[in-house]
């Protein structure tokens, strides 16, 4: 199992440049700009220092810039509720200044804060804000800055078009400042495009633009971006199947990781090492490569790598005959179901399937196969862009692949098939040879096929059903929702229906305080107290982690409202009781009606529908939870407000050109 994570000791987040406003101050940012990204404790003591001498008297452009750093300092120690502070007491005088581009360092800086704090949902209801200061910012340092932030942003949403655009858009900023940092900024930001190319499956640009690079980013002592990419140009090589030439980019990168003493970097390329000997055929190399990662991971504590380690370990004991192996497999995969992300357990599972076919348990294959087709079909639905369809394309292909596989699996029900169908024709054989004499005995065939051809009937059935339903919750999943909109869209049925988003609040700190096991408890318990407010026409959805989405069928907007209500109230009226823990949750929901705003479906499908819905529903995040916000209708023509509706809900809203509905839950 490869892992592709690319340690935190690249070129970071401190790749601005000054324009001048405090000439002294300026300069001594630009100094702490230039001091190594690893130097963590002279970092922060440098720019402490700096902070004393910033005052009220400061000019903003300056003032903002030196407490945007210390803000950004105090996230990396996860501190991030000081870290926010710094930024709300800037608000007023940048407010009060009237200038665009102190307001768009601040804004950039705010999301990036919530980026590193995982609060990727709210980060991205600010960047539409951020896109028209851009367009006002005269600062190419500022401009530089936050196009480089808009591209990590887009990048992690998987709209890599629009990341591009950023790089470039972040590239003509560079042009126009003078600066020694500028090497430095040109290998980062083609550094990230390197790392988009790999999302894309793009492997040979990608290594195009590693080699084109590497060497100046070495030369001119950027470790950080010469390691990243070098473990960029690893994976992509990797990726196409080039193994031998692989080992030696990760020894590239794993000196630099050497060098600076990165213990946690030199364990994931470690591991790595092994995985590459492992696919070339070479176990002992493997397994001495992993038993050192082992031993290092274990020095250091880092346990989720410790459970790849052991994956890894396993899986070359099962290619070397070893049966035992899969029982190790099997149990790090556990573990692996309820840390990994899908993006992640899809590939685990690939392997965790071949494993099982090189043992012979070809039924175990053939599950864990179709689960990954679901999982990745599931991945693809949450793509944010028409532009990644050939990326979706090579997904679909490899999709094809594996269901071939697992209809070769499946060869025992198929011959099953054909035997009933032998023994039906024996039956009649037996009928027109031996007449009466051997009607009992043909009657006893004709039954037993009956009831074969009855339980296969009965096994595609469960098997189909399972592969509409969550197995948590047995809720129905996404793919039977797609389903039912496709059966909508055939009939072409002119009913109004209603869409309701629904998100757990704050579910993560379940899962942190008391534990996946009753996390998935509590899942559950909701789900069975919003089973009880459906109607019988009504579908539950599982829409995602702690997101759930019902879909009704033929209702008002009067009706749409009570329900949501209900919805509130189911959740969040009475606590949950688990072992001895009092569980008290609430949800917030979007709500909208469909077609929307009796526009035609042509132009607003179901799905664009619903993430309407879900801006309503982050809406309501953003203003306290515990809440419904539905979109009632529009007040404007469709066309004036089809922009902000795709790209900018809140001005939507403050605009007035849709009406919004307001919900509160249970106290």
């Amino acid at each position: 199992m490869v892992i592709l994570l690319l340690p935190a000791i690249g070129y970071a987040q401190k790749v601005v440049d000054p324009e001048l406003k405090s000439p002294a101050l300026e300069q001594r940012l630009d100094d702490y700009l230039k001091l190594p990204s690893d130097a963590d404790v002279e970092s922060k003591q440098f720019l402490a220092e700096i902070i004393d001498d910033v005052s009220e008297k400061t000019p903003i452009m300056t003032r903002v810039r030196a407490m945007s750093y210390w803000a950004g300092e105090l996230s990396y120690e996860e501190d991030f509720e000081a870290a926010y502070q710094v930024l709300n007491d800037l608000s007023e005088p940048v407010e009060n200044s009237g200038a665009i581009d102190p307001q768009a360092e601040l804004l950039a800086t705010r999301v990036d804060l919530l980026t590193r704090q995982g609060k990727r949902g709210e980060a991205f209801l600010l960047v539409p804000k951020l896109e028209r200061l851009l367009e006002q910012t005269s600062s190419p340092r500022i401009r530089y800055y936050a196009h480089n932030l808009l591209a990590s942003v887009y990048t992690q949403w998987e709209r890599y078009d629009t990341a591009l655009s950023n790089l470039l858009s972040a590239q003509q900023a560079l042009g126009e400042m003078e600066s020694t940092l500028n090497t430095g900024r040109r290998l980062y930001l083609l550094s990230q495009i390197a790392d988009i190319q790999t999302r894309l499956e793009q492997w040979k640009s990608a290594i195009n633009t590693v080699e084109e690079n590497v060497s100046t980013a070495v030369a001119e002592g950027f470790d950080g971006i010469a390691y990243n990419l070098w473990f960029t140009k690893y994976y992509a090589q990797t990726s196409s199947k080039k193994y031998e030439q692989s080992l030696e980019s990760l020894a590239k990168a794993f000196a630099i990781a050497e060098k600076h003493d990165f213990m946690a970097d030199q364990v994931i390329i470690l591991n790595n090492f092994g995985d590459a000997y492992m696919k070339l055929g070479q176990y002992e190399k493997g397994i001495a490569h992993l038993q050192e990662a082992k031993a290092l991971a274990k020095q250091t504590d880092y346990q989720e790598m410790a459970a790849t380690i052991d994956f890894n370990l396993g899986y070359i004991a099962v290619k070397q005959g070893d049966s035992l192996g899969i029982k190790q497999m099997e149990q790090m995969l556990k573990k692996f179901r309820e840390t990994l992300p899908d993006s992640e357990l899809e590939v685990v599972l690939g392997e965790m399937a071949d494993a099982y076919g090189l043992v012979g348990n070809y039924q175990a294959q053939a599950k864990l196969l179709k689960e990954r087709i679901d999982l990745k079909q599931e991945l693809l639905q949450q793509s944010q862009s028409e532009n990644l369809a050939t990326l979706q394309a090579v997904y679909k292909s490899r999709d094809k692949a594996q269901q071939i596989d697992l209809l070769e699996q499946q060869n025992e029900l198929k011959e099953q098939q054909i035997q009933n169908n032998k023994q039906k024709q024996l039956i009649w054989l037996l009928l027109a040879i031996v007449g009466l004499v051997s009607i009992a005995l043909v009657v006893m065939l004709y039954l037993k096929s009956k009831r074969a051809n009855q339980l296969l009937n009965k096994a595609n059935e469960q098997l189909a059903d399972q592969s509409q339903r969550d197995p948590l919750t047995g809720l129905w999943n996404r793919r039977a929702l797609q389903e039912a909109m496709q059966s909508r869209s055939q009939l072409q049925q002119t009913s109004t229906d209603g869409l309701i988003l629904l998100d757990i609040d704050y579910f993560k700190k379940i899962n942190d305080v008391y534990g996946h096991a009753i996390g998935d408890t509590v899942l559950k318990e909701i789900a069975r107290r919003l089973q009880n407010v459906c109607r019988g026409s009504d579908r539950l959805i599982r829409w995602g982690g702690e997101e759930f989405l019902f879909y009704v069928k033929d209702i008002d907007l009067e009706q749409l409202q009570q329900l949501a209500a209900r919805v509130l109230h189911a959740v969040g009226t009475d606590p949950i009781k688990v072992d001895k823990h009092m569980i008290q949750m609430t949800a917030t929901v979007g709500f909208i009606q469909l077609p929307f705003a009796g526009v035609s479906e042509e132009f607003v499908d179901w799905e664009r529908t619903l993430q309407i819905a879900d801006m309503a529903l982050y809406s309501g995040k953003a203003h306290g939870r515990n809440r419904a916000c539905g979109v009632a209708g529009l007040n404007v023509d469709y066309e004036t407000a089809k922009h902000a509706l795709e790209n900018d809900f809140s001005e939507a809203i403050e605009q007035g050109w849709v009406s919004i509905v307001t919900i509160p839950g249970p106290k």
